[in-house]
C-alpha cells in the first residue's frame, strides 16, 4: 500500500483526481492521517455522475463555474481555478485547414453516463443526417462495440479504423459530451455537441462549457487563462494560491 510516512516524510501536501480510485483513497486516508492537505486536480468534464470530493479538500478546478458545480455549496471543501492543461495545449496548437468538410462524430459508447442504446442512436442518426465519419473511443475493444461498428458500416456510415490522433484531425467534430469538442474548438475547429432528446443535465453540462448544439454557429474556443495550468498547480502545491477566475 501507499505510505506516505515512508515515501513522502517531507510532504505538506498531497495532490490526487480525487480519492475514488484505489491509489487515491489510499493517498486520501494517508493524508488525512498525517494532517496533510489533500488537493484535487480536475482531470475532465463534469457530469452530475462525477464522485463527490474528498472531506476537507482543496479543490484546482477547470474553471469557477466547474468549481461552483463540483464543490455543490459544501463548506468544508475550499476551491481554486488553475485551468485545463489539455485545453491550455490545444489552444497554442492551432489546427491546420480544414482537409474535409465532413465532421467526425466521436464515439462515446463505454460511457456510463448515457444509455448505450442513445449513444449508439445519436451516433447513428448525426452520421445520417451530416454524412459524418465515426471514430471510435479507444476504449470500445469489446465484441459489443465492435458488433456495433459492424452495424455502423452495414448502414453505410464509415467508421475511422485509422487511429489517427485526436489532435492530428482537421475536420469537424461532434459529440454527445465528449471533452474532445473542447479540445477541437480551442484548436479552432469547427465543434457541435448531439444527442436527440437530451435529459436536464446535458443541457446544463452543454451550457456550463459553451458548448454550441449542432445547427448553431460552431462552439467558441474556451477562453484561456492567465497562466499555463501546470505552472499554476506546481505553485499551489508548493503552498500558494491560484488566480481567482478562470474561464
Amino acid at each position: 500500500g501507499l505510505d506516505l510516512a515512508r515515501q513522502l516524510p517531507d510532504a505538506g501536501t498531497v495532490a490526487a483526481a480525487g480519492h475514488y480510485l484505489p491509489l487515491g483513497a489510499a493517498a486520501f486516508a494517508q493524508a488525512s492521517a498525517r494532517h496533510r492537505r489533500f488537493v484535487v486536480v480536475q482531470h475532465g468534464l463534469l457530469t452530475p455522475f462525477a464522485p463527490p470530493l474528498p472531506p476537507g479538500a482543496h479543490l484546482l478546478a477547470w474553471s469557477q463555474a466547474d468549481a461552483d458545480y463540483w464543490r455543490s455549496g459544501r463548506g468544508d471543501v475550499t476551491t481554486g481555478v488553475a485551468g485545463s492543461q489539455l485545453l491550455w495545449e490545444a489552444g497554442h496548437d492551432p489546427a491546420a485547414p480544414l482537409t474535409d468538410e465532413r465532421p467526425v462524430f466521436l464515439g462515446q459508447l463505454h460511457g456510463a453516463e448515457l444509455p448505450r442504446a442513445g449513444l449508439t442512436r445519436a451516433a447513428v442518426v448525426f452520421c445520417r443526417l451530416s454524412g459524418a465519419t465515426y471514430r471510435p473511443h479507444p476504449s470500445e475493444r469489446d465484441r459489443m462495440s465492435r458488433l456495433q461498428h459492424q452495424a455502423f458500416e452495414r448502414l453505410g456510415i464509415e467508421v475511422d479504423r485509422t487511429a489517427v490522433p485526436l489532435r492530428d484531425l482537421a475536420r469537424p467534430v461532434a459529440a454527445a459530451f465528449s471533452t474532445g469538442l473542447l479540445e477541437a474548438a480551442a484548436r479552432g475547429l469547427p465543434a457541435w455537441a448531439f444527442y436527440p432528446s437530451p435529459p436536464a443535465w446535458l443541457r446544463d453540462f452543454w451550457a456550463r462549457y459553451g458548448l454550441s448544439e449542432w445547427g448553431a454557429e460552431p462552439t467558441p474556443a474556451p477562453p484561456q487563462p492567465a497562466g499555463e495550468p501546470a505552472s499554476v498547480v506546481a505553485r499551489v502545491l508548493a503552498g500558494g494560491d491560484p488566480p481567482a477566475g478562470g474561464w
